[in-house]
Protein backbone atom coordinates (compact mmCIF):
# COMPACT_ATOMS: atom_id res chain seq x y z
CA UNK A 1 0.00 0.00 0.00
CA UNK A 2 0.80 3.61 -0.89
CA UNK A 3 0.57 4.76 2.25
CA UNK A 4 -0.83 9.02 1.99
CA UNK A 5 -0.20 12.32 3.91
CA UNK A 6 -3.24 12.31 5.21
CA UNK A 7 -5.29 10.07 7.46
CA UNK A 8 -8.75 10.57 5.27
CA UNK A 9 -6.63 10.08 2.33
CA UNK A 10 -4.80 6.37 3.46
CA UNK A 11 -8.33 5.05 4.72
CA UNK A 12 -9.88 5.65 1.58
CA UNK A 13 -7.12 4.15 -0.31
CA UNK A 14 -7.24 1.09 2.14
CA UNK A 15 -11.07 1.18 1.77
CA UNK A 16 -10.84 0.60 -2.05
CA UNK A 17 -8.69 -2.11 -2.42
CA UNK A 18 -9.87 -3.89 0.86
CA UNK A 19 -12.87 -3.94 -1.63
CA UNK A 20 -10.99 -4.79 -4.73
CA UNK A 21 -9.43 -7.32 -3.51
CA UNK A 22 -12.50 -8.79 -1.60
CA UNK A 23 -14.12 -9.65 -4.75
CA UNK A 24 -12.11 -12.61 -5.33
CA UNK A 25 -13.57 -13.99 -1.89
CA UNK A 26 -10.54 -14.56 0.10
CA UNK A 27 -10.31 -16.11 3.58
CA UNK A 28 -7.92 -13.31 4.68
CA UNK A 29 -7.25 -9.63 3.29
CA UNK A 30 -4.48 -8.25 5.51
CA UNK A 31 -2.92 -3.90 5.84
CA UNK A 32 0.65 -2.83 6.63
CA UNK A 33 1.99 -2.09 9.93
CA UNK A 34 0.75 2.00 10.40
CA UNK A 35 -1.02 1.99 7.30
CA UNK A 36 -3.37 4.88 7.98
CA UNK A 37 -0.21 6.93 10.24
CA UNK A 38 0.96 9.84 7.25
CA UNK A 39 3.66 9.81 5.58
CA UNK A 40 6.55 6.83 5.08
CA UNK A 41 6.92 6.77 9.33
CA UNK A 42 9.75 10.26 8.68
CA UNK A 43 7.90 12.24 11.02
CA UNK A 44 7.18 9.54 13.67
CA UNK A 45 8.28 11.12 16.58
CA UNK A 46 5.53 10.93 18.99
CA UNK A 47 3.71 7.91 19.89
CA UNK A 48 0.93 10.17 21.98
CA UNK A 49 0.40 12.20 19.16
CA UNK A 50 -0.12 10.05 16.69
CA UNK A 51 -2.21 7.90 18.68
CA UNK A 52 -4.71 11.03 19.20
CA UNK A 53 -4.72 11.91 15.93
CA UNK A 54 -5.07 8.07 14.01
CA UNK A 55 -6.38 5.61 16.70
CA UNK A 56 -10.05 6.68 17.35
CA UNK A 57 -10.69 6.94 13.44
CA UNK A 58 -8.77 3.49 12.04
CA UNK A 59 -10.69 1.35 14.94
CA UNK A 60 -14.06 2.95 13.61
CA UNK A 61 -12.72 2.39 9.92
CA UNK A 62 -11.79 -1.35 10.25
CA UNK A 63 -14.78 -2.06 11.96
CA UNK A 64 -16.68 -0.58 9.13
CA UNK A 65 -15.62 -2.01 6.53
CA UNK A 66 -14.94 -5.44 7.96
CA UNK A 67 -18.39 -5.24 7.92
CA UNK A 68 -18.66 -4.42 4.25
CA UNK A 69 -16.86 -7.57 3.03
CA UNK A 70 -18.72 -10.21 5.28
CA UNK A 71 -17.31 -13.10 6.28
CA UNK A 72 -13.59 -12.27 5.70
CA UNK A 73 -11.13 -11.96 7.93
CA UNK A 74 -9.49 -8.76 8.02
CA UNK A 75 -5.87 -7.72 9.61
CA UNK A 76 -5.80 -4.62 10.25
CA UNK A 77 -2.41 -3.63 9.92
CA UNK A 78 -1.20 -1.83 12.97
CA UNK A 79 -2.58 1.35 15.02
CA UNK A 80 -1.38 3.71 17.64
CA UNK A 81 -2.75 2.23 21.28
CA UNK A 82 -3.34 3.97 24.83
CA UNK A 83 -3.52 1.39 27.63
CA UNK A 84 -2.79 2.56 31.05
CA UNK A 85 -0.83 5.38 30.46
CA UNK A 86 1.50 3.20 27.58
CA UNK A 87 1.16 3.43 23.70
CA UNK A 88 1.46 0.23 22.02
CA UNK A 89 1.58 -0.77 18.26
CA UNK A 90 -0.85 -3.02 18.19
CA UNK A 91 -2.13 -5.51 15.58
CA UNK A 92 -5.78 -6.54 15.30
CA UNK A 93 -8.04 -8.78 13.36
CA UNK A 94 -11.53 -8.54 12.47
CA UNK A 95 -14.66 -10.21 11.14
CA UNK A 96 -17.96 -9.21 10.50
CA UNK A 97 -17.15 -5.97 12.20
CA UNK A 98 -15.99 -7.55 15.37
CA UNK A 99 -12.70 -7.26 17.02
CA UNK A 100 -11.52 -11.07 17.37
CA UNK A 101 -7.82 -11.02 18.55
CA UNK A 102 -5.29 -8.87 18.92
CA UNK A 103 -1.20 -8.60 19.40
CA UNK A 104 1.15 -5.69 20.79
CA UNK A 105 4.30 -5.58 19.07
CA UNK A 106 7.13 -6.95 21.51
CA UNK A 107 9.83 -5.80 19.73
CA UNK A 108 9.40 -1.80 18.81
CA UNK A 109 12.74 -0.08 16.72
CA UNK A 110 14.60 2.05 18.24
CA UNK A 111 12.67 5.19 16.92
CA UNK A 112 9.34 3.51 18.16
CA UNK A 113 10.45 3.68 21.58
CA UNK A 114 11.90 7.14 21.35
CA UNK A 115 8.80 8.51 20.54
CA UNK A 116 6.90 6.30 22.91
CA UNK A 117 6.00 2.73 22.35
CA UNK A 118 6.15 0.60 24.78
CA UNK A 119 7.01 -3.42 24.37
CA UNK A 120 4.36 -5.81 24.37
CA UNK A 121 4.29 -9.21 26.50
CA UNK A 122 2.26 -12.34 24.98
CA UNK A 123 2.15 -13.82 21.92
CA UNK A 124 -1.29 -14.55 20.43
CA UNK A 125 -2.66 -17.27 18.31
CA UNK A 126 -6.53 -17.32 16.84
CA UNK A 127 -8.05 -20.54 16.10
CA UNK A 128 -10.08 -19.70 12.54
CA UNK A 129 -12.02 -22.62 10.08
CA UNK A 130 -9.27 -22.18 7.79
CA UNK A 131 -6.25 -22.13 10.12
CA UNK A 132 -4.30 -21.27 13.28
CA UNK A 133 -3.27 -17.82 12.61
CA UNK A 134 -0.34 -16.06 14.50
CA UNK A 135 -0.09 -12.21 14.83
CA UNK A 136 3.79 -10.47 14.91
CA UNK A 137 4.98 -6.99 13.91
CA UNK A 138 8.19 -6.08 12.00
CA UNK A 139 10.97 -6.76 14.01
CA UNK A 140 9.56 -9.27 15.92
CA UNK A 141 10.59 -11.24 13.23
CA UNK A 142 14.33 -10.81 14.78
CA UNK A 143 12.95 -12.45 18.37
CA UNK A 144 13.68 -16.16 17.91
CA UNK A 145 12.13 -17.02 21.05
CA UNK A 146 8.76 -15.18 19.93
CA UNK A 147 8.89 -16.78 17.07
CA UNK A 148 9.00 -20.18 18.42
CA UNK A 149 6.21 -19.74 20.72
CA UNK A 150 4.11 -18.38 18.50
CA UNK A 151 4.54 -21.69 15.86
CA UNK A 152 4.30 -23.64 19.56
CA UNK A 153 0.84 -22.30 20.21
CA UNK A 154 -0.12 -23.83 16.67
CA UNK A 155 0.50 -21.04 14.22
CA UNK A 156 0.32 -22.03 10.81
CA UNK A 157 0.14 -18.77 8.79
CA UNK A 158 1.72 -16.08 10.06
CA UNK A 159 0.50 -12.18 9.43
CA UNK A 160 3.55 -10.04 9.46
CA UNK A 161 2.67 -5.73 9.04
CA UNK A 162 5.91 -4.18 8.06
CA UNK A 163 6.91 -0.45 7.57
CA UNK A 164 10.43 0.17 7.63
CA UNK A 165 11.89 4.00 8.54
CA UNK A 166 14.10 5.84 6.89
CA UNK A 167 17.26 4.48 8.59
CA UNK A 168 16.81 1.01 7.85
CA UNK A 169 19.34 -0.62 5.00
CA UNK A 170 18.42 -1.54 2.18
CA UNK A 171 17.74 -5.50 2.09
CA UNK A 172 17.56 -7.71 -1.20
CA UNK A 173 15.25 -10.49 -0.78
CA UNK A 174 13.39 -11.58 1.92
CA UNK A 175 16.57 -14.04 4.06
CA UNK A 176 14.75 -13.83 7.48
CA UNK A 177 11.37 -14.34 7.15
CA UNK A 178 12.46 -17.54 4.57
CA UNK A 179 14.04 -19.20 7.42
CA UNK A 180 11.53 -18.33 9.94
CA UNK A 181 9.12 -19.67 7.61
CA UNK A 182 11.33 -23.21 6.75
CA UNK A 183 12.93 -23.53 10.07
CA UNK A 184 8.99 -23.03 11.89
CA UNK A 185 6.85 -24.78 9.62
CA UNK A 186 4.72 -21.73 8.87
CA UNK A 187 3.31 -19.39 5.82
CA UNK A 188 4.54 -15.90 6.82
CA UNK A 189 2.41 -13.03 5.10
CA UNK A 190 4.41 -10.34 4.69
CA UNK A 191 2.58 -7.21 4.04
CA UNK A 192 4.27 -3.69 3.81
CA UNK A 193 4.05 -0.02 2.37
CA UNK A 194 5.97 1.00 -0.94
CA UNK A 195 8.45 3.20 1.21
CA UNK A 196 9.53 0.36 2.62
CA UNK A 197 10.02 -2.29 -0.74
CA UNK A 198 13.80 -1.42 -1.14
CA UNK A 199 14.48 -1.33 2.75
CA UNK A 200 13.47 -4.86 3.35
CA UNK A 201 9.58 -4.27 3.36
CA UNK A 202 8.34 -5.48 0.41
CA UNK A 203 4.88 -7.65 0.36
CA UNK A 204 5.72 -11.53 -0.44
CA UNK A 205 3.96 -14.55 0.96
CA UNK A 206 6.44 -17.08 2.21
CA UNK A 207 5.94 -20.64 2.46
CA UNK A 208 8.51 -23.07 4.08
CA UNK A 209 9.82 -23.62 0.80
CA UNK A 210 10.42 -20.23 -0.54
CA UNK A 211 8.65 -17.92 -2.08
CA UNK A 212 4.84 -18.39 -3.31
CA UNK A 213 4.85 -14.47 -4.43
CA UNK A 214 5.39 -10.76 -4.25
CA UNK A 215 5.02 -7.45 -5.11
CA UNK A 216 7.42 -5.27 -7.28
CA UNK A 217 9.31 -2.21 -6.45
CA UNK A 218 6.76 0.36 -8.06
CA UNK A 219 5.57 2.80 -6.12
CA UNK A 220 1.53 2.56 -6.49
CA UNK A 221 -1.26 0.19 -4.14
CA UNK A 222 -1.17 -3.35 -5.28
CA UNK A 223 -2.64 -6.74 -4.18
CA UNK A 224 -1.22 -10.14 -4.25
CA UNK A 225 -3.18 -13.05 -4.03
CA UNK A 226 -2.19 -16.56 -3.43
CA UNK A 227 -3.76 -19.83 -2.64
CA UNK A 228 -1.81 -21.92 0.52
CA UNK A 229 -1.58 -25.26 0.52
CA UNK A 230 -2.25 -26.27 4.00
CA UNK A 231 -1.79 -29.96 3.34
CA UNK A 232 1.33 -29.66 2.25
CA UNK A 233 2.33 -26.95 5.34
CA UNK A 234 0.88 -29.83 7.55
CA UNK A 235 2.37 -32.84 5.72
CA UNK A 236 5.55 -30.32 5.87
CA UNK A 237 5.53 -30.00 9.29
CA UNK A 238 4.52 -33.59 10.14
CA UNK A 239 8.55 -33.94 9.05
CA UNK A 240 9.69 -30.72 10.97
CA UNK A 241 11.48 -32.51 14.21
CA UNK A 242 11.54 -36.13 13.13
CA UNK A 243 14.75 -37.39 14.70
CA UNK A 244 17.19 -37.97 11.74
CA UNK A 245 17.91 -41.65 11.14
CA UNK A 246 20.10 -43.60 13.01
CA UNK A 247 22.58 -45.36 11.07
CA UNK A 248 24.34 -48.92 12.31
CA UNK A 249 27.76 -48.31 13.20
CA UNK A 250 30.04 -50.46 10.95
CA UNK A 251 33.82 -51.50 12.85
CA UNK A 252 36.80 -53.78 11.53
CA UNK A 253 38.45 -56.19 13.47
CA UNK A 254 42.02 -57.56 13.66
Amino acid sequence: MKVRDTLEDSLKAASAEIHKAAEQKPAFIALPEYFSVPGCMENFTSAEKICKETHKETVKFLSKVSKEIPDIYLLGGTVVEKDQGKFFNTSTLWKNGALIGKYRKKNPIAGEIKAGIARGAEPIVVETEYCKVGLVVCADMFDPVLIKQTASLGAEVVFLPVAAMGTHPIVKGHPLTEKVASDNGVFVIKVGNVCSSTKGGRSAVIAPWGIIEEVSDTAEDSIITVDLDMHRLREYRKNLNKPWPSHPRSGSSQ
